[in-house]
């Protein structure tokens, strides 16, 4: 984007868009109207030819001149950075094209050895007291700053790592502070070094079909970088520090008082920069209380591109002051979830020890019972020594594979599946535990009901559980457990039912069966085996339910939803026999 900044006289600091067509320069021109009395109706037109840009004068009163020279009756030729004098008006003819993320690694603070010496404008301290308003004409100026801090406070509102805050912070920044390089820094556990954290540069590559030339102003250090053409961003140290120090917010430049600047030289040759820096502010999170500079943001432009105002100094003071909130928020935030994690951790260890200790227990026992078999020669011992070591094997299994179900987030692989297929496979393998207790297991399904998309894995996990409860809930020598399954049409649902003649939940406790290791078993649950049944369902977009009273039974109702669509890989189809 090409734009002619006023430097001087009565409309500095204005910023000019030029369109891709001539653009008039003058008190009554629409493009780029002047309020310089000294400049005339029409002074001068800026043209676009064979992909250069020129100016004209159309024959004005005090002429026009580039760069301290007078234009002549012919068209002058421009080039990015040059300076138009138009009456008591000072413009640079510039660009302000787009933004790209930075390498921190090419960040350098720099003094007066890189051009960085840059002189104090104006100041403003840092306080709770509002700055947005304090501007000469303040009803236009406060309401769009208050929106982009209202826009600031409603995103950070929903970031919650340091990192997210920072990118968000200068992604606003840049969006509404026109700059070419912009860099946040926080100070190190120390409480001494500056970390450049977020790192922003807008690509100085002017476009070559409107301006006919590129150029690339930022200086380059190939020993630093250990890359020859790799860009070092400069930040000044004077100012920094300044601001470090004061914890004031910084307007600088090393134009207005540059005695360069009025020899009618090119500003984009002389390399010379507005900055703007300003503290990041926030509560000590320690005892000793009180406020705490724990950063700065800091934004330059080239004086070819852009100039700042104190009004922009005050807007980036706020933004500074809600970043620093926003940062000292979002470490309280991690340290709650480190500690919430280590609590998770320490109830985890504690609700799994007593199942692994019970299970090793009885592995133990098995194996004494088939070790004193082997040495008696007694077959029969054998076999009830390794009837218990097995069935504690397979609890075993069922732990480790419902820890991993609950413990990752996945999403299941529909296939077109028969539920026939796996409720027929789920009652075979529950019929030696179930003959074992004297319990009998039956299924029920409707002819009608087709086939679902479902994870064959996952439902069988699902149902592995719910039938190991209800076989563990009903009575020795007179307990069923009946799965049944049937379609809804009415909601394209299947429904399946785990159904049982045990004892019943307690009122009291049916709010908390689907919690993670809650158990109603005491010490042979693990309190895993509803908590993955739910997490399983919820992933195929299902629903799952207990309708249970003491001494009448249990009844666990899941509901899958019958969408062909949902299907990961139509091609496989699970049907009975198949």
């Amino acid at each position: 984007m090409l734009t002619l900044l006023v430097l001087q006289g009565p409309d500095k600091g204005r910023r000019f868009e030029l369109p891709d067509a001539p653009a008039l320069v003058g008190r009554e021109s629409r493009q780029i109207p002047l309020s310089d009395n000294t400049v005339s109706r029409r002074h001068c037109e800026l043209v676009p030819e064979n992909g250069q840009w020129v100016v004209r004068d159309l024959g004005s009163a005090n002429g026009t001149y580039v760069n301290g020279v007078k234009v002549g009756r012919g068209p002058q030729v421009l080039k990015l950075g040059d300076q138009i004098r138009v009456g008591r008006t000072l413009m640079v003819f510039g660009a302000q094209p787009g933004v790209s993320r930075a390498s921190s690694g090419n960040v350098k603070l720099a003094g007066a050895e890189a051009g960085m010496d840059s002189a104090i404008m104006a100041t403003i301290p840092t306080s709770d007291d509002s700055m947005v308003l304090a501007v000469p004409e303040p009803s236009a100026a406060a309401m769009s700053n208050l929106r982009i801090l209202y826009q600031l406070g409603a995103a950070l509102g929903t970031n919650f790592t340091v990192s997210q805050v920072l990118e968000v912070v200068m992604d606003l920044v840049f969006e509404h502070v026109k700059a070419d390089h912009g860099i946040i820094f926080l100070l190190g556990n120390d409480g001494r070094e500056l970390i450049p954290k977020v790192v922003r540069t807008r690509d100085e590559t002017a476009p070559a079909n409107r301006s006919g030339a590129s150029e690339r102003t930022p200086q380059r250090s190939g020993a630093a970088t250990g890359k020859a053409d790799q860009p070092r961003i400069h930040a000044s140290r004077t100012i920094v520090n300044y601001v470090i120090e004061h914890g004031e917010g910084v307007l600088s430049s090393n134009a207005m008082t540059d005695q360069r600047f009025s020899k009618g030289k090119s500003v984009h040759s002389l390399g010379i920069r507005s900055a703007l820096c300003v503290p990041i502010k926030a509560r000590r999170l320690d005892a000793r209380g009180g406020d705490e500079i724990i950063g700065v943001i800091y934004i330059d432009s080239s004086v070819k591109n852009y100039t700042y105002s104190p009004d922009q100094l005050r807007l980036l003071t706020a933004i500074g002051l809600q970043a620093g909130l926003a940062v000292q928020n979002a470490r309280l935030y991690q340290q709650g979830l480190a500690a919430e994690r280590l609590a998770a951790i320490g109830e985890t260890t504690a609700a799994l020890s007593h199942s692994i200790k019970n299970i090793l227990q009885a592995l133990r026992g098995g194996a004494d019972v088939v070790e004193m078999g082997l040495r008696a020669g007694n077959l029969t011992q054998v076999s009830k020594g390794w009837a218990i070591v097995d069935r504690n094997l397979e609890r075993i299994y069922s732990l480790a594979m419902n820890l991993l179900a609950y413990s990752k987030d996945r999403e299941p692989r529909l296939e077109l599946v028969h539920p026939r297929k796996i409720i027929d496979e789920c009652v075979e393998l529950t019929a030696r535990p179930a003959t074992d207790k004297g319990v009998m297991v039956v299924a029920d399904i409707d002819k009608d009901v087709p086939p679902a998309p479902m994870d064959p894995d996952g439902i069988h996990q699902v149902l592995m559980n719910l039938l190991g409860n209800a076989i563990d809930a009903v009575p020795a020598g007179t307990g069923l457990v009946k799965v049944t399954c049937r379609y809804d049409a009415a909601r394209r649902e299947l429904v399946i039912q785990v159904v049982d003649n045990g004892s019943g939940i307690p009122e009291a406790m049916k709010q908390h069966v689907f919690e993670l290791f809650h158990s109603t078993k005491g010490n042979r649950g693990t309190g895993l085996g509803l908590a993955v049944a739910r997490k399983i369902v919820e992933e195929h977009d299902g629903t799952i339910s207990v309708e249970s009273a003491a001494g009448k039974g249990t009844t666990f109702t899941i509901r899958l939803p019958v969408d062909q669509a949902r299907i990961s890989d139509p091609s496989c189809t699970h049907l009975p026999g198949r």
